[in-house]
């Protein structure tokens, strides 16, 4: 092996070190004080470095913010293939459910990741400005949406939901859980109105899989089985 190459390996090394010392900085920022707080002088400061020195790494406040939401994106994807794992194979609604209720508990546990998740899928193009950065928020939400687009579709060819759009029917269930979950932040503020974001989130997506020809005896078994397992201590 040449000296140029054993040279190239170290130093390869310490950028990949660099570069993952000033997400964590700016992951930490975002995750503590929200999106307003970060700037690249504060994470310049977090990471001990000098912004130009930074500027090396990210060349924009938009690419280092892109890097902080598609990392919390992986860590939501994670979390959603790891539950994929765990459920029965063949109960395709039961995964549906459980994907819907890990998303609501993520929602409330890791609050700061939600909020910034919530704000990327409502409005990227605003707050990232460049449109690639903007798409490749809206590709890593899908990727993570995956399990849920394939039981979707593998409920549909079980024939326990009619033939449609896998993708299409991901799409509303996660935007109509984002407007439901949204309202989380009103329950203690609703007065004599009863807002119970939790329930809400349930009866949107049994309304949705009931328009796509679910059965109420195959949504009561399916969810039941998602919240009999949802309460299992972790092994």
């Amino acid at each position: 092996m040449s000296h140029e190459v054993l040279e190239v390996q170290p130093r390869a090394r310490r950028r990949q070190a660099n570069l993952a010392r000033i997400l964590d900085a700016a992951t930490h920022i975002v995750m503590a004080e929200g999106l307003e707080a970060l700037s690249i002088k504060r994470v310049a400061d977090e990471a001990d470095y000098t912004a130009g020195a930074l500027y090396r790494y990210y060349p924009s406040k938009n690419a280092l913010l892109t890097a902080v939401v598609i990392r919390v994106i992986g860590e939501f994807e994670t979390r959603l293939a790891t539950l994929a794992r765990a459920l029965p194979p063949d109960a395709p609604l039961t995964h549906v459910f459980a994907q819907v209720h890990s998303y609501c508990r993520f929602s409330v546990e890791q609050h700061n990741a939600y909020a910034l998740l919530s704000r990327m899928a409502a409005e990227p193009r605003v707050l990232l400005e460049d449109l690639e950065d903007a798409a490749a928020i809206m590709v890593a939400i899908m990727r993570a949406l995956t399990p849920l687009a394939q039981a979707l579709e593998a409920a549909a060819t079980a024939g326990a939901l009619a033939p449609g759009d896998a993708t299409e029917r991901t799409m509303l269930l996660y935007a109509g859980l984002q407007g439901v979950l949204q309202l989380r932040k009103q329950e203690r503020l609703a007065g004599a109105i009863v807002i119970d974001a939790d329930h809400m989130a349930a009866v949107l997506v049994r309304t949705l899989l009931r328009g796509w020809e679910a059965t109420d005896e195959a949504l009561d078994a399916a969810e039941a089985e998602a919240r009999a397992l949802s309460e299992r201590p972790a092994r």
